[in-house]
């Protein structure tokens, strides 16, 4: 991974714009690091993953077990008795 100053960025920001597409350019401002030039292929990859959702399904049956048999901390026992948003189905999972 490159680093450069935003100084230098600007300076020869295509050089920099061309290493982004291979590997990710590290901006500093004030030796701190502030954005990361990275290819937009990288960056698509990112969003996709970030939006990747886990059904029950496909989740392995210890997991579940785990959620299924997870207790709430009591600090949270208020939030039971709020009513669900309209067009909210409640899941068939058993009562804990």
């Amino acid at each position: 991974m490159v680093e450069i100053s935003s100084a230098e960025a600007g300076r020869n920001f295509s050089q920099y714009r061309e290493k982004a597409e291979t590997e990710p350019v590290v901006v500093l401002h004030y030796n701190k690091p502030s954005v990361v030039m990275i290819a937009v292929s990288e960056f698509e990859r990112l969003k996709r993953r970030d939006k990747q959702v886990m059904s029950v399904e496909q989740m392995p049956e210890w997991l579940v077990e785990l959620v299924v048999n997870a207790k709430m901390d009591a600090r949270h026992d208020h939030l039971d008795g709020m009513k669900a948003p309209e067009g909210f189905e409640e899941s068939a999972a058993p009562d804990a």
